[in-house]
């Protein structure tokens, strides 16, 4: 990262040839501090590390069970004809394809793939953008700045049941203060519908997903900004930078791997929630805002398929999975 930072800063865009003062070997001391873990090597050291290992194994053991079992068993019913009535029944004994066939041939199914991923690809995008700004904004020193980022922060500890009543209230056909804000600025002559109706109904889960994550985002871009040191900043101004090459060439470089990060969690939130989209419009009206987390519960508690929606699980899972292959070969360039 540091080599990348170093040529992309000294290679000229339109100004004078960068010559830093901190040398090419500062930077990369700077950007390369690790800490090599040793074997223990003393009998006190073995001790000490077999101790922390036989603390941890529980805890790892029982995390893995709480993956593990879940995941084995979605996996088993989404091969059977399971029904769920009081307990769970086997329609038909034995290994079927049935429930992957017949949710490829699903057009409901589609439809629910479909605005999840247009869904978490607006909702993500416009949150990174927003958290990126706010972060770069709260990196600058300003009076009530410690106010300003407890308030930006708020949105994030907040249930998402809770974003999605204070959504409902404030979309509010009749009442909401959204309606109230655009009649009083003359955009609009008349209520408008937002969650009765399907466009305005999307808009309103995807506003609402947004307000949720973004303060992520700015958290964890903060945390990077701070770990930039300035001496590169000032360097570049004084050999000519302006602030857009400062940015592009020292700022996005160094933030990288945070940035993908923090994409990649967020990313994964945004496509499995359920709770928000839930309390605000119930996957409504007439499916305009049913992702496949909502088809995944109307399948489950609603029609008691239990093996047809773990289907649906096994198919979130491999498209989440996606996200992470995709994810993986600039997190392993940056960490490893």
């Amino acid at each position: 990262m540091a080599a990348r930072i170093f040529n992309g800063v000294t290679a000229g865009h339109g100004f004078p040839e960068l010559k830093f003062r901190i040398t090419r070997i500062k930077i990369m001391e700077v950007f390369h501090l690790t800490t090599k873990i040793k074997a223990p090597k003393t009998k006190s050291e073995r001790k000490n590390h077999t101790m922390a290992v036989a603390f941890a194994l529980p805890a790892a053991v029982f995390s893995l069970a709480l993956i593990i079992y879940p995941l084995f068993t979605t996996i088993k019913l989404s091969f059977q004809n399971v029904k769920f009535i009081g307990s769970l029944t086997d329609d038909t004994s034995g290994f079927t394809v049935q429930n992957y066939t017949k949710l490829f041939a699903n057009s409901d199914f589609w439809s629910a793939l479909g605005r999840s991923i247009l869904f978490t690809f607006i909702a993500l995008s416009v949150s990174f953008l927003i958290g990126l700004g706010l972060a770069l904004l709260l990196n600058k020193k300003f009076h009530f700045q410690k106010l300003v980022r407890t308030l930006i922060l708020l949105a994030w500890p907040i249930p998402g049941v809770i974003v999605g009543l204070l959504f409902t209230w404030m979309f509010d056909g009749n009442y909401g203060i959204i309606n109230v804000i655009l009649k009083s600025l003359h955009l609009i002559d008349q209520n408008v519908k937002w969650i009765s109706t399907g466009n305005t109904a999307m808009i309103t889960v995807i506003t609402a997903a947004i307000w949720k994550s973004y303060p992520f985002f700015t958290l964890t871009l903060l945390a990077g900004l701070k770990g930039i040191s300035e001496d590169y900043y000032e360097a570049a101004s004084i050999d000519g930078a302006n602030a857009w090459h400062r940015f592009t060439k020292i700022t996005l470089p160094a933030l990288q791997s945070v940035i993908v990060t923090s994409l990649l969690l967020n990313g994964l939130w945004i496509f499995r929630n359920y709770d928000l989209v839930y309390t605000i419009t119930g996957g409504g009206p007439n499916q305009a805002t049913e992702t496949l987390p909502l088809l995944l519960y109307n399948q489950a508690f609603k029609y008691y398929n239990m093996g047809y929606a773990s289907t649906i699980g096994m198919i979130s899972l491999l498209v989440c999975s996606v996200f992470v292959v995709l994810a993986m070969p600039s997190l392993k360039k940056q960490f490893y």
